[in-house]
C-alpha cells in the first residue's frame, strides 16, 4: 500500500463521507495511477449505445418478466394455502365424526 503519511486531513474526511472507495483508492493507488487506469479504460472500444426508446423497451420488458415472474410464485403460494387450510379442515372433519361417532 502507498500510505505516504498516517495523518488524515479535513479534506480527506470530507472525501472520504462523500464517497469512501474513491478515497481509499486515491489513497492506496495515488491520484496519478488512477487517472492512467482511467485513461487506458477509456481507450478501449465502446459498445454501441442504445436509444432511448431501446433502452426504455428493454426496461419495459425486463419489468413485464419480472411481475409475471412475481404473479406466479403469488398464485403458487396461494394454491399451497388453500391445499393447506383444505387438509386442515378435513382433518378437523373426520377428528369430529370420529368423536361423535364413538
Amino acid at each position: 500500500m502507498k500510505w505516504d503519511r498516517t495523518t488524515i486531513s479535513a479534506s480527506e474526511v470530507n472525501r472520504y463521507v462523500y464517497c469512501p472507495y474513491q478515497w481509499y483508492f486515491e489513497r492506496y493507488y495515488g491520484r496519478s495511477k488512477l487517472f492512467q487506469m482511467a485513461k487506458t479504460k477509456k481507450a478501449k472500444p465502446k459498445q454501441i449505445k442504445k436509444t432511448t426508446e431501446q433502452k426504455r423497451q428493454s426496461h419495459f420488458a425486463r419489468g413485464r418478466a419480472y411481475h409475471a415472474k412475481e404473479y406466479e410464485y403469488l398464485k403458487r403460494k396461494q394454491k399451497i394455502v388453500w391445499i393447506a387450510m383444505t387438509a386442515v379442515l378435513t382433518i378437523c372433519v373426520v377428528l369430529l365424526l370420529y368423536i361423535f361417532m364413538k
